[in-house]
């Protein structure tokens, strides 16, 4: 069953870890943090429900800008003192396993367009960053410039995957954790195992995974939100997602779950959720295209526009015409 946009490379489906995590940590800000940086979210006051922006990456920093846009989420919070935040939260995601270059420089240029932004709410700016990578050595949690004496340096916290399979305290965090978000990391970690089986091992996978999804007993928002997690990670042939919907029938059924949508449910509801973000997304474009003719009625210069609205600079040009 593919229930989204799948990502294609030489004609075969792989999955879309991006939209997978971007999905789960919006919906579920507060256990993310309090799986990953607890250090962060005892500081929080979840009173004041945070605030996603991650719409508004668009604006600050226009796709093009610095290389290809990825599924990062910007969430303002407020702490207990009184004081509010901005945390952005990058998701790292490199499916073939190679590095790509400027990832901190890329994390450097959002931070400062995101200050600038938000400075004068008197707004703190901090990023943070998610890698699901295999890479057990790719840890890039710095950007450092030096010259003639100036100096920069920019450090941020930074959470490996893969982290959760090799180290020991973090295994036994995993086993022990009923934090919906230890279900992600173990569907990202059996992701790295069904890469290397064929279709019945990754049903085999994601059949158990599901189960543990109903065994930990939670409610009805937070299994729709793993199920569309866990779609978008593992995709299967259509034989095999129809004898899985049964199952998980039989499942809701063994664990008194009637509130729990089918999986059938699950995939229109999601159709239609798709649908809605399409259509907020081309309402945004939409409305910065007629800002971005007024601008040009004005005169003002096509890298200017580009900056306030969001738009690349050939979408200004094309309006010219």
């Amino acid at each position: 069953m593919v229930t989204r946009k799948q990502i294609k490379k030489k004609g075969k489906k792989i999955p879309d870890y991006d939209s997978a995590w971007k999905d789960i940590i919006e919906e579920h800000f507060e256990p993310f943090l309090e799986f990953f940086f607890p250090h962060i979210h005892k500081d929080i006051d979840f009173a004041k429900n945070p605030e996603i922006l991650s719409n508004e990456l668009r604006r600050i920093v226009p796709s093009g800008k610095v290389g290809k846009r990825r599924a990062d989420v910007l969430v303002k919070v407020f702490l207990k003192d009184g004081t509010q935040r901005c945390i952005c939260v990058f998701i790292h995601v490199e499916v073939q396993g190679t590095r790509k270059p400027g990832f901190m420089e890329r994390i450097f240029v959002y931070y400062y367009r995101i200050f600038e932004k938000y400075r004068e709410q008197g707004a703190e700016i901090i990023s943070l960053a998610i890698l699901t990578d295999e890479d057990e050595n790719y840890r890039p949690n710095e950007y450092y410039f030096q010259r003639w004496g100036f100096e920069h340096r920019m450090k941020i916290p930074l959470v490996k995957i893969i982290d959760y399979k090799n180290k020991k305290e973090l295994r036994e965090k995993l086993e022990t954790s009923v934090n919906p978000m230890s279900l992600a990391v173990r569907v990202q970690l059996k992701s790295f195992e069904a890469k290397k089986g064929d279709d019945k091992k990754k049903y085999d996978i994601k059949r158990e995974l599901i189960r543990q999804y109903y065994s930990h007993g939670y409610d009805g928002k937070y299994i729709r939100s793993l199920f569309y997690f866990i779609d978008l990670i593992f995709h299967l042939p259509e034989s095999f997602d129809k004898k899985l919907s049964e199952e998980i029938i039989q499942l809701e059924e063994e664990y008194k779950m009637q509130h729990v949508t089918s999986w059938e449910r699950i995939a229109k509801k999601d159709g239609k959720r798709e649908g809605k973000r399409e259509g907020m997304e081309e309402g945004m474009e939409k409305k910065a295209k007629e800002t971005a003719k007024k601008m040009l009625e004005d005169g003002l210069p096509i890298e200017t526009i580009s900056k306030y609205t969001g738009l690349t600079e050939k979408k200004v040009k094309e309006l010219m015409s």
